[in-house]
């Protein structure tokens, strides 16, 4: 009984993160969702982010040291 709750547990934690890869080149990071905020970081092709929370066209991310907003075109994965 033990071992079925640790799994089921650990399975309903990891289908609650959701995460992406960045598919452009180069995302610009910026600090809320418009482009006239302050770019925070670029992002290369192929990073991996930490979806906190998405809106109709953005993403609020997490990756190593930053957050911020990219535009949702420029990921894959789960939102």
């Amino acid at each position: 009984m033990t071992n079925y709750y640790v799994f089921q547990n650990f399975f309903s934690q990891l289908s609650k993160k959701k995460a992406a890869i960045v598919i452009e080149e180069e995302l610009i990071l910026f600090g809320n969702s418009t482009i006239f905020s302050n770019p925070v970081a670029l992002l290369k092709e192929g990073r991996l982010v930490k979806i906190s929370k998405c809106k109709i066209e953005w993403c609020k991310v997490k990756t190593g040291k930053y957050n911020g907003w990219v535009s949702k075109n420029g990921l894959w994965g789960l939102f």
